[in-house]
């Protein structure tokens, strides 16, 4: 790829008569640019988001519940030297998850480290360390990062002490960190004791969550049962079917 950059700069700069400092100049320019690029494509590898989201996507018309306002207020990015968690409350395809990916993903694009998770895949990838003796190692990859997404807390339980305690552990090093993490759960903040097994560490994980937090609780409708019932009304009535 290189050198096609600089067999293609070599021709244009052929053509139009550059000179060498011209020459030099759009040279690093293309080089500088390429290896940022290259930098962004790893971190976005390095993040594991599941899909591509960003908060133009959104259809606050839809999930009028939301203020776009503050959305486009966190797309400064703001909240990461502010240190803000991000809690989205609401039930199952409210669009909770895109808008964590959608500001995760701004900030991995303006240069921050981003990961992705599930919280339950979180909780028995740690549970595993904490047994195999590299727990202390396998935490980083939840810890290091700038910005964290824990998607759909509480859609499966995270009883069990050890999974407790691992996931507070996460929540309490980026506390203390001052890296941002951003949630997203089906379940009211009151529920957390259940979730966890423990009304207790549910406490100390709100605790460190809560401070400072930006919450949203989304009432509204879902994405795909909207997606699945414009489908069930073209099927029924083929003559509907584009009529949105």
């Amino acid at each position: 790829a290189a050198a096609g950059a600089f067999a293609t700069l070599a021709d244009q700069a052929r053509t139009e008569n550059w000179t060498h400092i011209e020459f030099l100049t759009r040279l690093i320019a293309e080089q500088a640019t390429a290896d940022r690029d290259r930098r962004l494509a790893a971190r976005m590898r390095y993040a594991r988001f599941p899909y591509r989201r960003t908060i133009d996507d959104f259809d606050y018309d839809f999930q009028p519940s939301v203020d776009r306002k503050l959305i486009e207020d966190l797309a400064t990015l703001r909240f990461i030297e502010e240190n803000r968690p991000i809690l989205f409350l609401g039930q199952p395809g409210c669009g909770k998850t895109h808008l964590a990916v959608a500001l995760a993903t701004l900030a991995v694009e303006a240069g921050y480290r981003g990961y992705f998770t599930q919280a339950d895949t979180m909780c028995r990838t740690l549970v595993r360390a904490s047994h195999d003796g590299t727990l202390t190692s396998k935490l980083k990859t939840y810890t290091a990062p700038t910005v964290l997404v824990i998607d759909d807390v509480g859609l499966l339980p995270i009883g069990g002490t050890d999974a407790s305690a691992v996931f507070f552990q996460v929540v309490n090093t980026r506390y203390e960190k001052g890296h941002p993490t951003i949630v997203t759960t089906n379940r009211g903040l009151p529920d957390w004791g259940t979730i966890f097994g423990d009304a207790v560490v549910a406490a100390a994980v709100l605790d460190r969550l809560m401070h400072n937090a930006v919450v949203f609780n989304i009432k509204g409708l879902s994405w795909r049962l909207r997606e699945h019932n414009g489908l069930e009304i073209a099927a029924t009535n083929p003559d509907r079917g584009g009529d949105r």
